[in-house]
């Protein structure tokens, strides 16, 4: 049975919460922390799942980068959560 991490449970908390998001990106990176996407939230709601990282002891950086959706023809920002967990 696989460990449902800390930052799973917090997305979900969110995603209860709020409301918003319906599919949940938790890769692990190579140097041990994990990188959250969540399509449907916004910035206030990575903001949200920051905070309660913190509460149970996590590192966490929200991430911003610019990107280019060459199919839409538009640029956007995405925004992920870089969580060491405790």
């Amino acid at each position: 049975m696989r460990t449902v991490t800390q930052t799973t449970k917090v997305a979900n908390a969110v995603i209860a919460l709020t409301g918003r998001g319906w599919m949940k990106f938790n890769d692990k990176l190579k140097d041990g922390t994990r990188s959250l996407k969540v399509l449907g939230w916004d910035v206030e709601d990575y903001k949200k799942a920051a905070r309660l990282l913190t509460v149970m002891g996590c590192e966490v950086k929200i991430v911003q980068f610019s990107a280019q959706s060459y199919r839409a023809g538009r640029s956007y920002t995405q925004t992920r959560l870089h969580v060491k967990e405790a």
